[in-house]
């Protein structure tokens, strides 16, 4: 069975892992990303607490801007971020976590590479499009 998830750590980096995510021991929070409907898979993702100094949240900027690309919620991510699959059961009308298939991980790593892209030509001073210059008017104004 694939067990594959994404992991965005709050550096921005990504990597794929196999098994099942570590919600920090109860102290994540999830939430769905793509709903997954008839017949089809979804996205949800779980953020794991970390904190910084003095005990502030630390705020995953890369995540963020992934999270709204793939359709999620407008809001702000907070630690390392784990992106994992859903399957809707058509039995049962409810959805059971899943590994990745092999499209979503091309999609999430399509649109993490893009995002990181635009942000380093963006503190590059470049010109080109990116989330930074103002060329997407629907991106939030706190990302």
């Amino acid at each position: 069975m694939n067990t594959i998830y994404a992991l965005i750590r709050i550096d921005g980096g990504m990597q794929f892992r196999d098994g099942i995510p570590d919600q920090g021991a109860g102290t994540g929070t999830a939430f769905a990303i793509q709903r997954a409907a008839s017949g089809d898979h979804g996205l949800h993702g779980g953020v794991n607490d970390v904190r910084g100094p003095g005990g502030t949240q630390l705020l995953n900027r890369i995540a963020t801007l992934v999270v709204y690309a793939l359709g999620g919620p407008n809001r702000c991510v907070f630690g390392d971020l784990t992106i994992s699959g859903d399957r809707f059961e058509s039995g049962s009308g409810k959805t059971t976590p899943c590994g990745l298939t092999e499209a979503q991980q091309h999609l999430i790593r399509d649109v993490h590479g893009a995002i990181c892209g635009n942000a380093d030509a963006a503190e590059g001073g470049d010109a080109g499009p990116s989330a930074a210059s103002g060329e997407r008017d629907d991106w939030p104004a706190w990302a």
